[in-house]
């Protein structure tokens, strides 16, 4: 295992956070970010069977997919919330919005000093939520590592390893499990692949430490 991420950490959590959000512009300069970064992150495995240039990448087309996805209405294939598919709740709380997961993930966020906008719309242990505040949490950290603030970064580092812990490596493979065998979409293959290998690299970076 590599002693840290050859891939700035930071810009892989905004562009996986980006890329599970609802899409707006863009769409296939974010679909190349997420293919460079899956390739970095396995290098040795093929990923043609992903890359189908631009075909399927219209704004149109993935909005009508990230709507079928991910909101409805009917039938939600892959609810991207923490608190739907944590399988280490008891079996009354299993596939609930809102459930226990929701709050403990907000007052993570308020503990790093953060609080959920009130433009925002969606719950707090929504997919992308959760990778824009570790996207925080690793810019702060080298915020304060550059200004030589090394105590300080180590308890922000500190703020990743646990909320990754406890809030992404329980969920996150299940989640882009669900999204590779709900989905047609190259965009949404490809972005459902990174998580599940980032998710992994991530645990291992964050156990082991830099």
């Amino acid at each position: 295992m590599r002693s840290e991420p050859t891939v700035p950490r930071s810009r892989v959590y905004r562009v996986l956070a980006a890329a599970f959000s609802r899409p707006k512009t863009d769409t296939g300069e974010l679909y190349d970010s997420v293919l460079a970064i899956d390739s970095v992150l396995q290098p040795l495995e093929a990923s043609n069977e992903l890359s189908h240039g631009s075909e399927g990448l219209s704004l149109a087309t993935l909005a009508k997919e990230y709507l079928r996805l991910f909101v409805g209405p009917g039938h939600i294939p892959c609810a991207p919330y923490e608190s739907v598919h944590r399988k280490d709740r008891p079996d009354f709380e299993r596939g609930l919005v809102m459930g226990p997961s929701t709050a403990d993930v907000r007052r993570a966020y308020l503990a790093a000093g953060l609080d959920v906008s009130k433009s925002y719309t969606d719950l707090p242990d929504h997919i992308a939520a959760e990778m824009e505040f570790m996207q925080f949490l690793c810019a702060e950290e080298t915020r304060l590592t550059t200004e030589g603030k090394m105590e300080e970064a180590a308890k922000v580092q500190g703020m990743q390893r646990e909320f990754h812990k406890n809030h992404i490596q329980p969920w996150v493979g299940d989640f882009a499990d669900c999204v590779l065998r709900s989905t047609n979409s190259p965009f949404y293959a490809a972005a459902a692949n990174t998580l599940k290998h980032f998710a992994k690299v991530e645990g291992d970076f964050l156990r082991d430490g830099p």
